[in-house]
């Protein structure tokens, strides 16, 4: 009787198996291991405001809260001077969308440094129109782009994103190699997603006459704006989307009266007013397209 063998199928003796590697060592490659560049997290606070509110009572200088229209009146923190009044003119402008004072936390991890991550807080952010950005890349003053009138209002998708860093004249932290390297990482980071970082100083960028105008208009605008001031408004443009300061004054009250309330109609961005002459009775204001509808 025959039995099937299956395994016959097979042949009885093993291959040789080839040495694989015994001749020539294998090539290597040599893969980074890391990334050349700045790698960050950015944290943001969970009510959408500052990541940190600065006041702790431990301050020896100046510093408070400023109210921000463009923050939806919301109380922004500044612990210099210079950051309150970077935030007023910001606040002032047209072209100036959205204001937030210590907007996040930008976690930086580096090679080195103990295995610590370099930590940075910017002092301001801005969502602004674009030729508010390539005015100051084109080297105008940030208080003199900031009083510059626009005729309408762009969509929220074309705003651009500002990072301000602001600086006295003379800072401490400018021979400090350790913190120019932390700035240089931040703006490669900003760069990346878009942003546009800027570092201004006080005499180049915040220091006019001007600067006394802003304050004066920031003292006064939480006026309240009702429906009779907004049919005055409108009844001044009958004839177009350009008038004059001296005839919107006239038109919501006259005085100081109305000048404050014409200041509040601005600061709503519901007319701009030319600001570049300062307080001009005859400066252009214009009604901010789309709000004669």
């Amino acid at each position: 009787m025959i039995m099937f063998d299956p395994l016959k199928a097979f042949a009885t003796e093993r291959p040789a198996i080839r040495p694989v590697g015994t001749e020539e060592p294998y090539p290597l490659t040599r893969r980074a291991t890391y990334s050349p560049g700045p790698v960050a997290t950015l944290v943001w606070a969970e009510n959408g405001g500052p990541i940190r509110t600065i006041i702790d009572g431990a301050k020896t200088r100046p510093t408070g809260f400023l109210p921000v229209v463009k923050s939806g009146f919301r109380a922004m923190p500044w612990d210099s001077q210079l950051e309150e009044r970077a935030m007023q003119l910001a606040d002032l402008s047209s072209r100036v969308h959205y204001v937030l004072a210590q907007p996040h936390r930008m976690e930086i991890k580096v090679r080195g440094n103990r295995g610590r991550d370099l930590i940075y807080f910017p002092d301001l952010m801005l969502r602004t129109d674009p030729s508010f950005v390539d005015d100051l890349r084109s080297g105008a003053r940030f208080i003199e782009a900031v009083a510059a009138p626009t005729s309408h209002r762009l969509p929220e998708r074309e705003w651009e994103t500002v990072i301000i860093e602001i600086k006295a004249d003379v800072d401490s932290r400018d021979e400090d190699e350790a913190y120019r390297a932390k700035l240089e990482f931040a703006k490669e980071v900003y760069s990346r997603k878009g942003f546009h970082f800027f570092e201004i100083r006080a005499s180049a960028h915040l220091t006019s006459s001007f600067a006394r105008t802003a304050r004066l208009m920031d003292w006064r605008k939480n006026v309240a704006i009702d429906e009779f001031d907004l049919l005055a408004c409108r009844s001044a443009f009958r004839t177009g989307l350009v008038s004059t300061r001296d005839v919107l004054e006239r038109a919501l009250g006259g005085g100081a009266y109305g000048r404050a309330k014409l200041h509040g109609l601005h600061y709503r961005q519901l007319v701009s007013v030319d600001l570049q002459g300062g307080i001009d009775p005859a400066a252009t204001v214009y009604l901010m397209r789309g709000e004669q509808e």
